[in-house]
């Protein structure tokens, strides 16, 4: 890709983000707490849209479940 390869720009040329906004996406199907979900899902950082299927870092994390969940998703 020509240019810069921040994250803005990675997204806006990724046939994978262009397929997932055409609602073109391969099914997925799981159970988290009783609640069913056929979305998949990004771990992403705050420059990213707000869309459903990017699941944010938690800011400031409280409890070790929190801090592990913050550092996976910042790496």
């Amino acid at each position: 890709m020509s240019g810069s390869l921040n994250d803005i720009n990675v997204l806006d040329q990724s046939p994978i983000f262009a397929a997932l906004v055409k609602g073109c996406t391969t099914p997925v199907n799981y159970t988290i707490n009783g609640n069913e979900y056929t979305m998949g899902y990004y771990l992403a950082d705050g420059i990213y849209p707000n869309w459903s299927t990017f699941v944010k870092t938690i800011l400031r994390p409280l409890g070790a479940k929190r801090k592990y969940f913050a550092s996976k998703s910042l790496q």
